[in-house]
């Protein structure tokens, strides 16, 4: 699947694999305040390569139906860290990420909280959040 757009210079394709990738790398960045996680809450531990692990393509989903985008990220939050401000700025990650391509926004960016890890053991609180910002 390619996202498609098409203008009065021609058409952009991207493919969705393209556009996961620059969603974790984002992800990736904020691990002070977050771990990818897959779809029942597990943790993705980093692994120091200079490749993307194949795993992290679990924590993203990028889908199209109907000339509509939608992004799914399945996370872990750390403990004691503002769950809505980490929203906004994986919101305002993602939305950059089309920008720069020159893509539409997706239609509905929801990120899916599946837990929050403590601060001083490492235990993982399961939780079920989701948040969800419309771009329609």
């Amino acid at each position: 699947m390619s996202v498609i757009v098409r203008n009065s210079f021609g058409a952009i394709a991207v493919n969705k694999i393209v556009i996961e990738r620059m969603i974790i790398e984002d992800m990736l960045g904020m691990d002070s305040f977050l771990m990818l996680s897959n779809k029942k809450g597990k943790p993705i531990k980093e692994k120091p390569t200079p490749i993307i692990d194949p795993d992290y393509y679990d924590a993203v989903e990028v889908s199209e139906k109907k000339d509509e985008v939608k992004v799914k990220i399945y996370i872990v939050v750390n403990g004691g860290i503002n769950i809505s401000e980490t929203a906004d700025k994986i919101f305002g990650a993602v939305e950059n990420d089309f920008e720069m391509l020159r893509l539409r926004r997706p239609s509905d960016i929801t990120i899916k909280v599946r837990g929050i890890a403590s601060d001083k053991n490492g235990v993982i609180v399961k939780q079920h959040i989701d948040i969800v910002r419309n771009n329609h």
